[in-house]
């Protein structure tokens, strides 16, 4: 079978196009062959070219909509097109999904419309459209013009979210059709009304995205389509979830965080991905509003190897000058980073080895204390809602601890469900709502021999938001819910029985917990590594207290705080409040992860924090491919020396142990199940493969 243009391509690009044309010298100067000559010159496999943008003005003649009146009537999508292909370029066509301004302006009917009643670009520059509206005819008529006149690799929709809350009358007249009475306009996730609402919300964006990807996969079967992929971490304001991903054939999202987000995207994007490899990218400049200053190549170098030690291709996004110009130091620095890369493409692919998941559920991305609370109130600027979210805060600190201690992990959501038996360990991080066929999945998998790490919420609120009267997960956990403390600082006090685990911890100097615990009993074959100890008081009462600053320990409870129990053939750990979640416990957690493990992980390493190591199994190659990450806050990387690694082997024998891309030959030994050696100096990325018979 041929291969798909983005199954080969790992180094893309995107240039942002999303220009006005009120000054007639906007888009003036774009000269296509220069366009391109820059894609050559930063060595890009394949290239976003904007067909539209969210300015909503067109770069081809339309029909449907407006042409950008600085091109004069050229065709430069065209041009720009018929010019990649000449040179071997695969080419993706941008559209821009919801956000619209020529047709926000247009058709006041079409605008979100805010809890307040209020039009939702009232104070932005980006006019957004409501999916619900007449505007989904619009965007289908404008893609079928798109694909019925021009020839190309792939399309993308950006921007495929909720924006905002909408009480547009679109909105209202679907959830009275398909649900009836008024849009609840309350935020509270135990309120069933209220989270019908979201998953309708969820559900509609799901049906348009549907719409989209059909329309094309009608006229042009053969093209790949994509949806932004990067909003899966995003609130609940959002309305994404695992769903959506199915309306794209692989997904590529662009993120601006630290390694830390990186590394947690690129693996949540794996394993979610309808086909590999997933795509990374990020911007050249140091955020989108900067237009000109560029990132250090360092980091962009840094940036684009993390996006491959996880398996996936990498995307630098630029911005186009108004005029149409291009600034060439931008592509020649990321010409140097891709033609690093393309000496290791040869070497990509295999299984991930992944000994522990980490379970991210996309219902669960908002703050349990927000309930109660009006929409409108905390309505944030459209491109900076930032609201809390413990699940997510809980599965990126459980990441980080497993980078720093060299665990082999990756991050999985319900679209895995029925493939955890391929893991060790299990963690459900504060996952805040679950249905029941992710609980019968996680009991199958617990029953047949699988480990499981679980803390606070955990299975206590429904999918529907219903609070139950006990955890669906009780007997896999092997205890029942009683409550919750009132106090927000609490402690954890280890047993005999959990001394070990808790390291220099004592129950005169228990460890803290930054929040509530959950209160809870335990069924008779339980056993307690930890009990739950308060403050002499609670820590909102800011009249009596102990010490005026902190909430010293000061009443030891009976309460179990960490539980480990057994479950057919597996085992299972439950914590009452999310200790994970703390980074000065990350050893503690990452002793109750090794509990939980049944067999070595396939490394281990003495590397310190900053450098991150993953393995791929080639099986038809026979060999383990080994990859070394060294991204450290402060760039350059201070170079590191002498980091030991063993790759365990079961009963395979090593042939060879090689450096990457030169092939050369690395000394090692081998211990039992082990293959153990030195890596060479490393400065920011070292690949290595280990062939065995």
């Amino acid at each position: 079978m041929q291969k798909k243009w983005y199954q080969s391509a790992y180094c893309r690009n995107v240039i942002d196009m999303h220009i006005t044309d009120w000054d007639e010298k906007f888009l003036s100067e774009f000269d296509s062959e220069k366009y391109v000559e820059m894609l050559q010159l930063s060595q890009a496999e394949s290239a976003v070219v904007y067909a539209h943008s969210h300015v909503g003005l067109c770069n081809y003649p339309t029909k449907v909509g407006e042409m950008h009146k600085g091109l004069k009537g050229r065709n430069i999508l065209k041009e720009v097109i018929d010019l990649c292909h000449q040179k071997g370029i695969k080419v993706v066509v941008y559209y821009s999904l919801i956000f619209n301004d020529w047709t926000y302006n247009h058709f006041p009917d079409w605008r979100i419309i805010t809890a307040d009643g209020k039009e939702a670009a009232e104070n932005s520059r980006y006019g957004v459209c409501c999916p619900n509206s007449p505007y989904r005819d619009f965007v289908v008529e404008q893609i079928k013009e798109i694909c019925n006149n021009y020839e190309f690799e792939g399309i993308r929709f950006d921007m495929t979210f909720w924006p905002e809350v909408c009480y547009c009358s679109s909105c209202q007249k679907r959830y009275s059709e398909e649900v009836g009475g008024e849009l609840p306009r309350v935020v509270n996730w135990e309120d069933p009304k209220w989270v019908t609402f979201q998953r309708k919300r969820e559900e509609w964006l799901i049906d348009f995205a549907a719409l989209a990807t059909s329309t094309v996969k009608k006229i042009k079967p053969d093209v790949s389509v994509e949806h932004q992929s990067s909003t899966y971490t995003a609130s609940w304001r959002w309305g994404v979830t695992v769903g959506l991903s199915k309306e794209s054939d692989f997904l590529q999202g662009d993120f601006y965080g630290n390694a830390l987000q990186g590394s947690f995207v690129c693996k949540l994007l794996y394993n979610l991905t309808e086909n590999k490899p997933f795509g990374f990218e990020t911007s050249s400049n140091v955020n989108l509003k900067d237009h000109t200053t560029l990132k250090p190549k360092e980091l962009l170098e840094a940036k684009a190897f993390s996006a491959l030690v996880n398996g996936g291709a990498f995307i630098f996004i630029d911005a186009i000058d108004p005029v149409g110009t291009l600034n060439k130091r931008v592509y020649s620095t990321m010409g140097e980073i891709y033609r690093k890369i393309k000496e290791y493409e040869k070497y990509l692919g295999g299984q991930f080895c992944q000994d522990v998941a980490i379970y991210f559920s996309t219902e669960s991305k908002f703050d349990p204390e927000y309930s109660g609370e009006n929409v409108i109130k905390g309505r944030s600027n459209i491109l900076e809602i930032s609201d809390k979210i413990p699940h997510l805060d809980a599965t990126l600190s459980v990441a980080k601890s497993f980078i720093n201690h060299h665990i082999p992990f990756g991050v999985v959501t319900k679209k895995n469900i029925r493939e955890l038996s391929q893991y060790q360990v299990l963690v459900l991080p504060n996952v805040l709502m679950m249905d029941e066929e992710e609980v019968e999945a996680i009991k199958n998998y617990v029953k047949s021999g699988g480990s499981l790490y679980a803390s606070k919420y955990t299975s206590l609120i429904t999918k529907g938001g219903i609070r139950k009267d006990n955890f669906l997960l009780a007997d896999v956990f092997g205890i029942s819910y009683l409550g919750e403390t009132k106090e927000n600082f609490t402690y954890i006090s280890p047993t005999e029985e959990g001394k070990d685990v808790f390291l220099d911890y004592t129950p005169k100097y228990p460890l803290s917990i930054y929040g509530s615990q959950l209160k809870i009993e335990v069924k008779k074959d339980t056993n307690v590594l930890g009990k739950i100890v308060l403050p002499y008081t609670d820590p909102k009462d800011i009249r009596r207290y102990a010490s005026i600053h902190s909430n010293p320990p000061g009443i030891w409870t009976d309460y179990p705080a960490v539980v480990l129990n057994r479950y057919g053939k597996g085992k299972v750990i439950y914590v009452a409040g999310d200790l994970e979640n703390v980074e000065y416990h990350h050893k503690i957690f990452i002793n109750l992860i090794r509990l939980l493990s049944r067999s070595p992980f396939v490394f281990e390493s003495d590397a310190p924090k900053s450098v991150e190591i993953t393995a791929f199994h080639q099986t038809d190659k026979k060999r383990y491919i080994v990859n070394l990450l060294n991204f450290q806050e402060e760039l350059p990387n201070i170079p590191i020396n002498e980091i030991k690694v063993r790759i365990r082997l079961g009963n395979k024998r090593v042939k060879r142990f090689i450096i990457l891309p030169d092939e050369r030959e690395l000394s090692y030994e081998c211990r039992e199940d082990y293959a153990e050696f030195t890596a060479p100096r490393l400065e920011t990325f070292l690949m290595l493969a280990l062939e065995y018979e």
